[in-house]
């Protein structure tokens, strides 16, 4: 008898709603050689996106965040192909990207999000992102570079616009970069430059608390530490433009302007959903994909969405899921876990969220925690950040290795290399 060709399962994005996917699928309890699972990515390798922060201080490096999906293709069991996602045929089962077209019978899109200037392309041009291992890198060589420069600057308004931060957006993001850079300014760098002027870090959100979606009484915790930082909190601001040497906005008392040669971005963000050919894939009002209980789209039932590109309602608390990496992993699962139903021939199971808690570090051996309901601060919390992570981080390699420097960074100098300087 002929062999039958293997089903071809197409995962589209490679964030953590994209690799645990792909991971499941590979492991799957179904005949050998019965899958074909290609990963789609327009990057060659996986980020651990909670450890960049870490990154931007110059605790851990590039090497420690990431892995080249071909080395976890090859260990897992799927195929990678580096190449953007341009549009998606459920109807012929296509994949239409720029290596070429990707055939599938099923399909998981998983492109996640990407920083939302509101149609601003002033703000898009001038200002630094933090969604990528690189903009991270990026963010931490501004602040190495306004040292250097500000430690030979005469001019005292020039020094003081040099060593202004501007972070837009009070989420976790926003919190945690604006905390590691205030711990640079204050206690890392004062050690090797003679900065001339005091650093200045100031968090802009146009809510009237940090942290929405949080606990509140937790988040006023991380919101006092954040002030007794020396961290300048400027809520119900919305940043309305930067031109590269002032920022300027709308506050609750009027117009408001802070002079500084960096804003970074973390005020918002948008689906990549990109173009949809047969059917047409329905969308809600911010252009998330709109899917079943099951994660299947409506009008294709071989297409799963999962993470930053849909928005599902918990229907427990009648609020959209977190864009965070637990929900996408377990919305990466369920996706692959019906696929793999459908091909033995059992019926879809919807998706119900497995979000043990929140966690997020202020910096400088503080965090916030709220683990079912169970809130710790403080240092306590910042050891269970720390330890969460590194059991997290993807790859035996990475885990030791970012294990080792964390260890080392408690003996050794930090690295103040400008990275990329020729």
């Amino acid at each position: 008898m002929a062999r039958r060709a293997p089903t071809r399962v197409a995962v589209l994005g490679g964030g953590f709603g994209g690799l645990y996917a792909a991971t499941y699928l590979a492991a799957a309890d179904l005949p050998e050689d019965s899958l074909d699972i290609t990963l789609v990515s327009d990057s060659n390798h996986f980020t651990f996106t909670p450890l960049l922060a870490e990154v931007v201080a110059g605790n851990l490096g590039q090497q420690h965040v990431t892995v080249p999906y071909r080395v976890l293709g090859r260990h897992r069991g799927f195929r990678f192909i580096c190449g953007r996602v341009d549009g998606v045929d459920a109807r012929t089962g296509t994949a239409h990207t720029t290596a070429g077209p990707v055939r599938f019978d099923y399909a998981v899109v998983a492109l996640g999000a990407r920083p939302s200037y509101f149609g601003d392309e002033e703000l898009r041009r001038t200002t630094l992102p933090f969604a990528s291992v690189a903009d991270a890198v990026a963010i931490r060589n501004r602040v190495l570079m306004a040292a250097e420069q500000a430690e030979v600057e005469t001019n005292a308004s020039r020094r003081r616009r040099l060593l202004t931060f501007v972070v837009a957006g009070a989420g976790p993001a926003g919190v945690e970069v604006a905390s590691e850079i205030r711990h640079m300014l204050s206690h890392v760098l004062p050690r090797y430059y003679r900065l001339g002027a005091e650093p200045r870090v100031i968090l802009l959100d146009g809510g009237d608390r940090i942290l929405r979606g949080w606990d509140e009484g937790l988040a006023t915790r991380g919101q006092d530490e954040l002030v007794r930082r020396g961290i300048d909190l400027r809520l119900s601001t919305r940043v309305q433009a930067f031109d590269g040497q002032c920022v300027t906005g709308r506050g609750p008392d009027g117009d408001v302007g802070y002079e500084t040669d960096t804003l970074i971005w973390t005020a918002g963000t948008s689906p990549v959903t990109r173009s949809w050919a047969e059917p047409a894939a329905a969308r809600d009002s911010s252009g998330h994909l709109s899917v079943e209980p099951t994660l299947a789209l409506p009008d294709a039932e071989n297409v799963f969405a999962v993470g930053d590109v849909t928005r599902l309602t918990n229907l427990r608390t009648g609020d959209p899921y977190a864009p965070v990496a637990p929900i996408a992993i377990s919305q990466g699962v369920r996706a692959a876990a019906n696929i793999e139903n459908a091909i033995a021939g059992r019926p879809a199971e919807p998706y119900r969220a497995h979000h043990a808690g929140k966690i997020i570090s202020l910096g400088n051996g503080v965090a916030l925690v709220d683990l079912l309901g169970i809130q710790v601060r403080g240092r306590p919390a910042w050891l269970m950040y720390r330890g969460a992570y590194l059991l997290k981080l993807v790859g035996t390699k990475n885990k030791l290795q970012a294990g080792m420097t964390l260890l080392l960074n408690r003996v050794f100098e930090r690295d103040l290399s400008i990275m990329g300087a020729e």
